[in-house]
């Protein structure tokens, strides 16, 4: 099926009919394809990614009648999910050939979770182009309006995307780095030296790394942007653990997220709601005593954090952690 559809950058295309991709939708949004919380996806549709919902969508022989004169699709974002879905929905007889690929990019890059490692592959490639340090576009790109750079990335990425999936060899300066620390952080864990303890009562993964970091055939990427990141390939720990709930050790250095799958409306599975962590941060702080510093960042954060301030250790034991952290969550589940 072919829809006739164009891409448009959101700013425009809010203004006229059209399908809204992996987003919110506004009043001229004919149809909404996304998984974000409080969508207006059709239920007949709906799946964890908006990959998977645009390509149910795009499946459907009487999807066209809810077009209703659209004649652009659009984000309000870039990411990986999104990229694949508006891809998907401009191109869909190509990419219903890729579906179970594309889901799998798309997965990897929202989720970071997938067994196919050149899905992997091909997320850490458009990762890299939205990194101005990393990104083939001109620097100068970056200096402009958020709006802008997603305009650009969408524009390039979405003419662009097949070939990188076809090539994804030649893109190797561009996922090296993340594959080898992903191998790295597997090999640990194969070999019990980063040992996981589940908690299925908390929907918690307790991740504890050894003293002395991970080291040898690879090390943390320069672009790893957390504290986590740095010390283990998050990749490896989601593959390894069906929990939503993640808590990373190292030493007096702990820090506790809610993955991504707890944010948007997922369907395959139930998961537990998030819970509010911030009066546990009042009281840890109170613990530490005026040494470091604890900090959530939310419930409704994409990935809702419970942190350290940066290069500080914590006076609580791992296990005197553990268990308020433990007693928080099961008290909210009930």
């Amino acid at each position: 099926m072919s829809f006739d559809l164009r891409f448009a950058p959101y700013e425009q295309a809010e203004l006229v009919r059209h399908v809204m991709v992996d987003g919110s939708g506004n009043h001229n949004s004919t149809v909404t394809l996304s998984h974000w919380p409080g969508n207006a996806t059709p239920a007949k549709y709906k799946a964890d990614l908006s990959a998977e919902i645009v390509l149910n969508f795009v499946e459907d022989p009487s999807a066209g009648q809810l077009l209703d004169g659209a004649e652009v699709a659009t984000n309000n974002h870039f990411d990986e999910d999104g990229l694949v879905a508006l891809y998907s929905l401009l191109n869909p007889k190509d990419a219903l050939e890729l579906r179970d690929f594309l889901v799998e990019v798309a997965r990897a890059g929202d989720f970071i979770c997938t067994s196919d490692r050149d899905a992997a592959r091909v997320a850490w490639v458009i990762s890299a182009w939205t990194d101005p340090d990393r990104s083939p576009l001109n620097r100068t790109i970056f200096g402009g309006t958020h709006a802008e750079l997603n305009a650009v990335l969408y524009e390039e990425l979405l003419e662009r995307l097949p070939a990188i999936i076809e090539k994804i060899g030649h893109f190797e300066k561009f996922w090296k780095s993340d594959d080898v620390f992903l191998d790295l952080t597997e090999d640990f864990i194969a070999r019990g030296e980063i040992e996981l303890f589940e908690y299925p009562e908390a929907d918690l993964v307790v991740v504890i790394i050894p003293d002395g970091g991970i080291h040898g055939q690879g090390r943390p990427p320069e672009h790893a942007h957390s504290w986590i990141s740095s010390v283990c390939h998050p990749m490896a720990i989601h593959n390894a653990s069906q929990c939503k709930r993640v808590l990373v050790m190292k030493e007096r250095r702990f820090e506790f997220y809610y993955r991504y799958e707890t944010w948007v409306e997922f369907v395959s599975s139930k998961i537990k709601p998030r819970v509010e962590l911030a009066d546990l941060a009042r009281r840890l702080n109170e613990a530490e005593r005026g040494g470091t510093r604890w900090r959530f960042s939310g419930v409704d954060d994409i990935i809702g954090r419970l942190s350290m301030s940066d290069k500080t250790e914590s006076r609580l034991s791992p296990n005197q952690f553990l268990k308020l952290l433990t007693e928080e969550l099961l008290a909210a589940d009930g």
